[in-house]
Protein backbone atom coordinates (compact mmCIF):
# COMPACT_ATOMS: atom_id res chain seq x y z
CA UNK A 1 0.00 0.00 0.00
CA UNK A 2 1.23 3.34 -1.06
CA UNK A 3 1.02 5.87 1.01
CA UNK A 4 0.87 9.91 -0.15
CA UNK A 5 0.80 11.14 3.60
CA UNK A 6 2.12 9.32 6.96
CA UNK A 7 -1.07 10.21 8.65
CA UNK A 8 -4.06 7.85 9.59
CA UNK A 9 -6.40 9.25 7.52
CA UNK A 10 -4.11 8.02 4.59
CA UNK A 11 -4.70 4.81 5.69
CA UNK A 12 -8.24 4.41 4.15
CA UNK A 13 -9.78 1.92 6.68
CA UNK A 14 -13.15 3.06 6.66
CA UNK A 15 -14.49 0.01 5.03
CA UNK A 16 -13.27 -2.54 7.13
CA UNK A 17 -15.24 -1.49 10.93
CA UNK A 18 -17.83 -4.18 10.71
CA UNK A 19 -15.91 -7.15 9.25
CA UNK A 20 -15.68 -10.11 11.73
CA UNK A 21 -12.60 -10.25 13.92
CA UNK A 22 -10.84 -12.85 12.13
CA UNK A 23 -11.88 -11.13 8.77
CA UNK A 24 -10.72 -7.86 10.03
CA UNK A 25 -7.30 -9.28 11.16
CA UNK A 26 -6.51 -10.67 8.18
CA UNK A 27 -7.11 -7.52 5.94
CA UNK A 28 -4.81 -5.44 8.40
CA UNK A 29 -2.18 -8.13 7.79
CA UNK A 30 -2.72 -8.19 4.33
CA UNK A 31 -2.25 -4.00 4.53
CA UNK A 32 1.06 -4.84 6.63
CA UNK A 33 0.52 -2.24 8.66
CA UNK A 34 4.00 -2.61 10.91
CA UNK A 35 5.58 -1.17 7.73
CA UNK A 36 4.24 1.92 9.11
CA UNK A 37 4.83 1.38 13.12
CA UNK A 38 6.72 4.08 13.21
CA UNK A 39 4.33 6.64 12.94
CA UNK A 40 1.18 4.86 13.04
CA UNK A 41 1.58 3.62 16.73
CA UNK A 42 2.71 7.44 18.06
CA UNK A 43 -0.52 8.82 16.31
CA UNK A 44 -2.63 6.31 17.18
CA UNK A 45 -2.17 6.69 20.53
CA UNK A 46 -1.86 10.67 20.24
CA UNK A 47 -5.73 10.02 19.12
CA UNK A 48 -6.64 7.89 22.53
CA UNK A 49 -5.31 10.80 23.57
CA UNK A 50 -8.17 13.07 22.83
CA UNK A 51 -10.80 10.81 24.39
CA UNK A 52 -13.36 11.74 26.44
CA UNK A 53 -14.05 9.27 29.61
CA UNK A 54 -17.43 8.12 29.88
CA UNK A 55 -18.57 6.41 33.48
CA UNK A 56 -17.51 2.97 32.18
CA UNK A 57 -15.33 1.43 29.37
CA UNK A 58 -17.83 0.74 26.95
CA UNK A 59 -19.77 4.18 27.37
CA UNK A 60 -16.53 5.44 26.38
CA UNK A 61 -15.52 3.19 23.22
CA UNK A 62 -18.77 3.80 21.73
CA UNK A 63 -19.34 7.63 22.55
CA UNK A 64 -15.56 8.21 21.24
CA UNK A 65 -16.21 5.47 18.37
CA UNK A 66 -18.60 7.55 16.19
CA UNK A 67 -17.42 7.07 12.67
CA UNK A 68 -16.76 4.13 10.96
CA UNK A 69 -12.75 5.41 10.81
CA UNK A 70 -12.67 5.80 14.79
CA UNK A 71 -14.09 2.51 15.19
CA UNK A 72 -11.43 1.06 13.40
CA UNK A 73 -8.76 2.71 15.03
CA UNK A 74 -10.17 1.25 18.60
CA UNK A 75 -10.43 -2.21 16.65
CA UNK A 76 -6.60 -2.02 15.61
CA UNK A 77 -5.92 -2.38 20.01
CA UNK A 78 -7.59 -5.67 19.20
CA UNK A 79 -5.47 -7.33 17.36
CA UNK A 80 -2.33 -9.15 17.49
CA UNK A 81 0.31 -6.39 18.47
CA UNK A 82 2.46 -8.06 15.82
CA UNK A 83 0.15 -7.02 12.96
CA UNK A 84 1.09 -3.19 13.81
CA UNK A 85 4.65 -3.72 14.96
CA UNK A 86 6.90 -6.48 13.14
CA UNK A 87 9.85 -6.78 15.63
CA UNK A 88 8.55 -6.28 19.22
CA UNK A 89 11.68 -6.74 20.27
CA UNK A 90 13.26 -3.86 18.27
CA UNK A 91 10.26 -1.56 19.00
CA UNK A 92 9.78 -2.46 22.06
CA UNK A 93 8.09 0.74 23.02
CA UNK A 94 4.48 0.36 21.54
CA UNK A 95 4.88 -3.47 21.64
CA UNK A 96 2.42 -6.20 23.25
CA UNK A 97 2.87 -4.95 27.33
CA UNK A 98 1.92 -1.52 26.56
CA UNK A 99 -2.14 -0.41 26.43
CA UNK A 100 -2.06 2.01 23.47
CA UNK A 101 -5.64 3.78 24.90
CA UNK A 102 -4.45 3.75 28.32
CA UNK A 103 -0.96 5.55 27.22
CA UNK A 104 -2.60 7.95 25.39
CA UNK A 105 -4.64 9.13 28.72
CA UNK A 106 -1.64 8.89 30.43
CA UNK A 107 -0.26 11.09 27.83
CA UNK A 108 -2.24 13.81 27.31
CA UNK A 109 -4.72 14.12 29.97
CA UNK A 110 -2.33 12.78 32.68
CA UNK A 111 -4.38 9.75 33.76
CA UNK A 112 -2.24 7.16 35.52
CA UNK A 113 -2.64 3.69 34.65
CA UNK A 114 -3.18 2.69 38.19
CA UNK A 115 -6.30 5.32 38.11
CA UNK A 116 -7.94 2.52 35.83
CA UNK A 117 -7.84 -0.53 38.18
CA UNK A 118 -11.41 -0.42 39.06
CA UNK A 119 -12.83 1.71 36.03
CA UNK A 120 -16.53 -0.76 34.95
CA UNK A 121 -15.94 -2.48 31.69
CA UNK A 122 -11.83 -2.11 31.63
CA UNK A 123 -11.72 -4.55 28.76
CA UNK A 124 -13.14 -2.33 26.06
CA UNK A 125 -10.50 0.00 27.53
CA UNK A 126 -7.56 -2.90 27.66
CA UNK A 127 -5.86 -5.02 24.98
CA UNK A 128 -7.73 -8.67 26.27
CA UNK A 129 -4.49 -10.89 26.64
CA UNK A 130 -2.91 -7.93 28.54
CA UNK A 131 -6.17 -7.65 30.32
CA UNK A 132 -5.65 -10.93 31.84
CA UNK A 133 -2.24 -10.61 32.34
CA UNK A 134 -2.32 -7.51 34.47
CA UNK A 135 -5.02 -8.87 37.56
CA UNK A 136 -3.82 -8.57 40.43
CA UNK A 137 -1.59 -12.12 41.93
CA UNK A 138 0.30 -13.35 44.84
CA UNK A 139 3.67 -12.82 43.48
CA UNK A 140 6.96 -14.94 44.62
CA UNK A 141 9.80 -13.29 46.06
CA UNK A 142 12.71 -12.52 43.47
CA UNK A 143 15.14 -15.51 44.71
CA UNK A 144 12.09 -17.61 43.35
CA UNK A 145 11.22 -16.29 40.30
CA UNK A 146 14.65 -16.38 39.29
CA UNK A 147 14.71 -19.87 39.45
CA UNK A 148 11.53 -19.94 37.91
CA UNK A 149 12.78 -18.27 35.08
CA UNK A 150 16.03 -20.40 34.78
CA UNK A 151 13.67 -23.88 34.84
CA UNK A 152 11.43 -22.22 31.97
CA UNK A 153 14.49 -21.30 29.58
CA UNK A 154 15.81 -24.05 29.90
CA UNK A 155 15.63 -26.68 26.72
CA UNK A 156 14.59 -30.49 27.87
CA UNK A 157 14.38 -32.54 24.95
CA UNK A 158 15.77 -32.31 21.03
CA UNK A 159 19.70 -31.84 20.04
CA UNK A 160 19.95 -28.61 22.62
CA UNK A 161 18.74 -30.64 25.01
CA UNK A 162 20.46 -28.79 28.56
CA UNK A 163 21.28 -25.55 26.87
CA UNK A 164 19.03 -22.29 27.72
CA UNK A 165 16.68 -20.09 25.44
CA UNK A 166 17.55 -16.57 25.25
CA UNK A 167 15.50 -14.77 28.09
CA UNK A 168 14.83 -11.32 25.29
CA UNK A 169 13.61 -13.27 22.87
CA UNK A 170 11.72 -16.02 24.54
CA UNK A 171 7.75 -14.98 25.12
CA UNK A 172 6.82 -17.85 26.88
CA UNK A 173 8.30 -20.00 29.52
CA UNK A 174 8.29 -23.95 29.20
CA UNK A 175 7.51 -26.73 31.82
CA UNK A 176 6.76 -24.20 35.19
CA UNK A 177 3.42 -25.86 35.39
CA UNK A 178 4.48 -27.16 39.04
CA UNK A 179 5.27 -24.07 40.23
CA UNK A 180 3.49 -21.00 42.03
CA UNK A 181 2.79 -19.00 38.83
CA UNK A 182 2.21 -22.10 36.94
CA UNK A 183 -1.43 -21.68 35.84
CA UNK A 184 -1.34 -18.11 35.36
CA UNK A 185 -1.75 -17.15 32.24
CA UNK A 186 1.11 -17.28 30.06
CA UNK A 187 1.97 -13.36 29.80
CA UNK A 188 1.94 -12.68 33.15
CA UNK A 189 4.26 -15.90 33.93
CA UNK A 190 6.28 -13.56 30.78
CA UNK A 191 5.98 -10.30 33.15
CA UNK A 192 6.55 -11.80 36.36
CA UNK A 193 9.47 -13.73 35.58
CA UNK A 194 11.03 -10.49 33.41
CA UNK A 195 11.63 -12.10 30.11
CA UNK A 196 10.92 -10.72 26.66
CA UNK A 197 9.25 -7.68 26.34
CA UNK A 198 9.76 -7.16 29.93
CA UNK A 199 13.78 -8.22 30.33
CA UNK A 200 15.63 -5.12 31.71
CA UNK A 201 17.20 -4.55 28.39
CA UNK A 202 14.06 -4.10 26.50
CA UNK A 203 11.12 -2.35 28.71
CA UNK A 204 9.98 0.85 28.68
CA UNK A 205 8.00 3.04 30.71
CA UNK A 206 5.07 3.06 28.57
CA UNK A 207 4.48 -1.18 29.31
CA UNK A 208 2.59 -2.54 32.42
CA UNK A 209 4.99 -4.73 33.90
CA UNK A 210 3.75 -4.97 37.06
CA UNK A 211 0.05 -7.18 37.97
CA UNK A 212 0.00 -4.76 41.77
CA UNK A 213 0.39 -1.55 40.31
CA UNK A 214 0.76 -0.98 37.03
CA UNK A 215 2.91 2.32 37.40
CA UNK A 216 5.85 0.61 38.99
CA UNK A 217 8.86 -0.25 37.18
CA UNK A 218 9.81 -2.95 39.42
CA UNK A 219 13.69 -3.79 40.56
CA UNK A 220 15.82 -6.71 37.73
CA UNK A 221 14.99 -9.92 39.70
CA UNK A 222 18.31 -10.95 39.53
CA UNK A 223 19.99 -7.42 40.71
CA UNK A 224 16.99 -7.98 43.78
CA UNK A 225 18.59 -11.79 44.18
CA UNK A 226 22.15 -10.52 43.83
CA UNK A 227 21.78 -7.74 46.35
CA UNK A 228 19.81 -9.84 48.58
CA UNK A 229 23.15 -12.07 48.73
CA UNK A 230 25.77 -9.02 49.04
CA UNK A 231 23.71 -8.14 51.89
CA UNK A 232 23.47 -11.60 53.43
CA UNK A 233 27.25 -11.91 53.17
CA UNK A 234 27.98 -8.63 54.77
CA UNK A 235 25.93 -9.31 57.60
CA UNK A 236 27.62 -9.24 60.99
CA UNK A 237 26.31 -11.57 63.52
CA UNK A 238 27.22 -10.69 67.15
Amino acid sequence: MRLKKQDLQSLNLDNLDNLPQQEFEQHIENLQLYNYSTWLLPQLVAHFGTWRLGECGKTTVLANCDTSFKKVLWRLTRVKRGLLVKNQTKEPEYAKLTPLIMLGFRRNQNKTYESWRNYPNLEWILEPDLYNAVQSCEVPSSQRLVEITQQGLLIKTGKNSGSTRVPTSTWQLYGIQDTEIGNYPKLQQTILTQCWLAHPQLRRETMILDPNNWDLMPKPNIEAVELSTKSSKETVWF
